[in-house]
């Protein structure tokens, strides 16, 4: 007897599949994939990271709440983003993904002034993950813990840079600002789904770590 359709149904989220994400990191044209993509379980094809609204057309001009989510509904304007909580339940064909953002409040009108989003998504086994731009995608934060709660993990990967000695840490974000939770549908109970964007020129894009 063969449980596993019923099961996979029944999940919290997508499966949680790391063998698989390091496969597909180490293709050129599909280690672009980032947060955005991964939290609505997508692998994307091509050069660049897909960032909000480019699906709708218009990515976003301004990295706050408001902003984002609502480009993130343009773009997903048939699956119903929703707001939701840590705690709600769901109902079935659903899950959650969490937002947050980093004001980067220190470095303010500066030259090095660099805000920044990022994603995490809660898979079927009820823990969280998340892809950080193109490195490989993970179930553990900033200290290497593993992720049950996404506004207790923690999301200072400035701070984690700078611990492991390395100098390149002007890229790296503590992402203190939470967005919200939300609730999406789920686009496969088996897997990734690989897309193309057709995106607007690049002469009209900006530089992005996500």
């Amino acid at each position: 007897m063969n449980l596993k359709p019923a099961d996979l149904e029944k999940c919290m989220g997508p499966l949680w599949q790391p063998k698989l994400w390091r496969e597909i990191n180490k293709e050129e044209y599909l280690k672009h994939t980032n947060c955005y993509s991964y939290a609505f379980n997508y692998i994307d094809y091509g050069d660049e990271k897909l960032q909000p609204g480019e699906i709708h057309g218009t990515k976003y001009k301004k990295t706050t709440c408001d902003e984002i989510i609502q480009k993130v509904k343009n773009d997903y304007v048939n699956d119903d983003v929703e707001k939701t909580s840590l705690q709600e339940k769901l109902p079935e064909g659903r899950y959650k993904v969490s937002l947050f953002i980093d004001m980067d409040k220190q470095r303010k009108d500066t030259d090095s002034h660099d805000q920044d989003y990022h994603f995490y998504r809660q898979d079927c086994n009820g823990t969280w993950s998340h892809k950080p731009g193109t490195n490989e995608a993970t179930n553990k934060d900033a200290s290497g813990n593993a992720i049950t709660n996404p506004e207790n993990a923690d999301r200072n990967y400035e701070k984690k840079c700078k611990g492991e000695g390395r100098k390149d840490c002007g890229e790296e974000h503590n992402y203190q600002t939470l967005c919200g939770y939300f609730s999406v549908p789920k686009n496969s109970f088996h897997g990734p789904v690989t897309r193309f964007v057709e995106r607007e020129s690049k002469s009209n894009k900006s530089n992005d770590t996500n």
